[in-house]
């Protein structure tokens, strides 16, 4: 069953006294950053506040119990903004209707009425360009039984919901719970060109016109895109004394699609009882059968598995007879043969797996500029399809087609010429 989460809308302008799109979202991005930097604990309120003159008409006891729910499922619950422009998303540690005395929140709340607070502990811009922010939207959905109303994808033009409302997200995406702490503890911690660089739109734009087509790179998940993304404003900016950091950012984001298209997958097909993980180890591992008593499910683990694990483990489950498996990629089977040949290969070959290691592990000086630049036309594409975009294409094999296969060239007039061979002797023409 999906998780459900709570979501918003909020009228930017409101933050009047701030320069032109700095809302009341960046500034609350801004001040539970500086709370975390001091105190890794902190938390910050974000409110949904009604007219003076109206009665609180949030059910607390209902919102609460979903917060409950996800917690059993081992899912974080999320607080979805949108003023329509940009996507935030809030990773949520309670809810209620009274803020505590010691609770922290923006000067923004002054004087407002607010019937509810929700608790953020992390919080990070999703989405940061219209079209985008539409496109999520759409991944949105209402179909739960907390609502009578069933809708199938929220727009910016969705209308009679009332919020803050409660809806799934169809991606199942965990953002915060999969974050690489070893590199960074919170996500509102993390880099974002997005909301600290002006050229981040220049940046995405570049991608969807010569690298990944608008409807593919929606499929990435978030955390490789930041990865990507931040690798190329340092690429724009022409920092290349940073190459190691921007090859980095590539096997990083390369890891977090493996996991996304092999665990998530397997996750959201249903079958994640079925595959059993040694949480003890490190890096931890991934098992076809419970053969030890201290392995849990994977169902109730959210961490990344590193890409040498992944390629092992699927060389190995595609072989057995493990019905999970063979139901879990039953249609994806392009994409298991690209993992386990071609892809595996690459790596191999260029010793990815050992230059990630090393990376992380700080011994920049193992990588030489010309290796790094190399390591980024691989996995990026540059001259060569990519990695990432090889696993995409096999994965969605039929979803992708029409990108790569001219296939309506002259069918118009085809299709006159036939209604006119049709008109003429009743028949059409078969030639």
């Amino acid at each position: 069953m999906s998780a459900i989460h709570y979501y918003l809308t909020f009228n930017p302008f409101l933050n009047h006294e701030y320069e032109q799109d700095y809302s009341q979202a960046h500034e609350f991005y801004d001040y539970l950053k500086d709370l975390v930097i001091k105190d890794k604990k902190s938390t910050a309120y974000w409110g949904k506040f009604i007219g003076k003159d109206r009665d609180a008409s949030v059910n607390i006891e209902q919102f609460q119990k979903i917060h409950t729910d996800n917690l059993d499922e081992g899912f974080s619950t999320h607080l979805y903004i949108t003023d329509f422009k940009n996507l935030w998303v809030g990773k949520v540690k309670s809810v209620t209707n009274q803020m505590p005395k010691n609770g922290k929140t923006l000067p923004f709340y002054d004087g407002k009425k607010v019937e509810v607070w929700f608790e953020i502990e992390d919080f990070m811009l999703l989405e940061h360009k219209s079209e985008e922010t539409a496109s999520k939207l759409s991944e949105l959905y209402i179909d739960n039984g907390y609502s009578e109303k069933i809708i199938h994808g929220l727009s910016p033009f969705t209308t009679s919901i009332k919020y803050p409302c409660l809806l799934q997200d169809i991606a199942e995406e965990q953002y915060f719970d999969k974050l690489d702490t070893s590199d960074c503890s919170h996500l509102v911690l993390k880099s974002n060109p997005a909301i600290t660089k002006s050229n981040a739109d220049q940046v995405l734009k570049s991608l969807h016109a010569y690298v990944f087509p608008e409807e593919m790179y929606s499929k990435l998940p978030y955390a490789a895109r930041l990865e990507i993304e931040s690798a190329e404003v340092d690429m724009l900016e022409q920092r290349h004394h940073n190459m190691h950091k921007i090859a980095f950012s590539y096997l990083r984001a390369l890891e977090v699609v493996l996991n996304d298209l092999v665990v998530h997958h397997i996750k959201k097909s249903g079958n994640a009882e079925h595959f059993f993980v040694d949480a003890t180890s490190a890096p931890p591992k991934l098992y076809l059968n419970p053969t030890k008593d201290y392995f849990i499910p994977l169902k109730q683990f959210n961490k990344n598995f590193s890409i040498s694990h992944l390629l092992n483990f699927v060389d190995r489950s595609s072989s057995s007879t493990h019905m999970g498996f063979k139901k879990s990629f039953s249609e994806h089977k392009q994409f298991i043969r690209y993992m386990t040949k071609e892809l595996n290969q690459t790596i191999r070959d260029n010793k990815l797996i050992e230059i990630r290691n090393a990376l992380a592990h700080g011994e920049t000086q193992k990588l030489t500029f010309k290796d790094a630049s190399a390591i980024r036309n691989i996995i990026l594409g540059c001259g060569t399809p990519g990695l990432i975009q090889m696993c995409y294409r096999t994965f969605y094999k039929d979803k992708f087609q029409s990108l790569y296969n001219v296939s309506e060239f002259n069918q118009k007039a085809e299709a006159k010429d036939n209604k006119k061979n049709i008109s003429k002797t009743g028949l059409k023409l078969v030639g």
